[in-house]
């Protein structure tokens, strides 16, 4: 933010002699870091699945320059390179050793952002995702990530049933019965699985294609999607799922893929997507946009994309990016918790 007209840093030769002196100096450094619509940004970060989903947004919105732009791409890429390990993998935090679902989403952001296949930082990443059994392996939120954008089919990533909203507050699996950031990261998922949305460029965009090669140990037409939603590499998988959960998670995939229950499973997700709208909308409102973290925070946006017509998709989605600011925090361009 220094390049922001007047904010200008101290002197850095000089030595204050005076209680003024030292405060208008004091001032200057203050106002070197205020950032241009008028807030002082707090710095809170370090987890790797952040800035990379703010990354893949961008990315299927079309790339707006007013939330990413040039410059700043260039240096989210830097920050992300000076955070790859030794292995060639990324942690899930950057003091955490490497794992698939760390490695996945920064690969893939990297990529998004402009880097070649044929960089040092690509053929090393590549090479640790191939070794470790290809993203199939990878953390749930990584595969969510990964079908929208259109390299994953959503037939190999659990359900998020956005009709869950629609039973009473008191069922022990109400999605408002999650804390609070997992019931707020819930409500757009469940929108987006409700809807299978997809980057609409997906099969034209060449870098997809590139992708589905690289991100994976077979051809990326062979595989069987549903056989692989349950899969997770060990070095990823701290909290192994009970058979129960495993259990569930298929009845949620017969009740996704049965023809005889369309009918009743269309009505209620029409009116649990109507939910999540509302919900979503209420809670852009009462936060000016701002939202309860950056995960929900860019998936709200892609709800809000999705859901407008035409008519008035620019002026709001616009909106909405520009107001993401106070939430998007970034040292060396990384994106903040809060």
């Amino acid at each position: 933010y220094i390049s922001t007209p007047g904010n200008t840093p101290p002197n850095l030769t000089t030595q204050p002699f005076t209680a003024k002196e030292a405060v208008e100096k004091a001032v200057r450094f203050y106002g070197m870091l205020q950032t241009s619509d008028g807030h002082w940004a707090g710095d809170y970060g370090g987890p790797h699945f952040l800035l990379p989903g703010m990354i893949i947004v961008w990315y299927v919105l079309g790339q707006p320059p007013q939330m990413i732009n040039a410059a700043q791409a260039k240096c989210m890429a830097h920050y992300l390179m000076n955070h790859q390990q030794t292995d060639g993998g990324w942690g899930t935090h950057i003091e955490s050793p490497s794992t698939m679902f760390g490695s996945t989403l920064c690969y893939v952001a990297l990529r998004l952002l402009g880097l070649p296949p044929t960089h040092k930082s690509s053929i090393r990443a590549i090479e640790f995702l191939q070794t470790n059994g290809g993203v199939l392996h990878t953390g749930s939120w990584a595969k969510f990530y990964l079908c929208l954008l259109g390299v994953m089919d959503w037939k190999g990533h659990n359900c998020v049933p956005a009709e869950l909203w629609l039973l009473p507050n008191w069922v022990p699996f109400h999605p408002g019965r999650m804390w609070c950031h997992c019931r707020m990261v819930y409500l757009p998922m469940g929108y987006l699985f409700g809807v299978k949305y997809v980057y609409e460029k997906a099969e034209m965009d060449p870098l997809i294609a590139e992708l589905r090669r690289e991100l994976y140990t077979q051809d990326y037409t062979t595989i069987q999607w549903d056989e692989t939603r349950h899969w997770v590499a060990d070095m990823d998988n701290y909290s192994p799922l009970p058979a129960t959960m495993k259990l569930l998670h298929n009845v949620l995939a017969l009740y996704e893929q049965s023809t005889l229950l369309a009918p009743i499973r269309n009505a209620l997700r029409k009116r649990g997507l109507a939910f999540c709208v509302e919900y979503m909308h209420a809670e852009d409102l009462q936060t000016n946009y701002i939202d309860i973290g950056p995960v929900n925070k860019v998936l709200n946006l892609l709800c809000t994309s999705h859901q407008l017509s035409s008519s008035t998709h620019t002026t709001t989605v616009e909106k909405n990016i520009i107001l993401n600011h106070p939430r998007m925090v970034r040292h060396m361009m990384r994106c903040a918790d809060y």
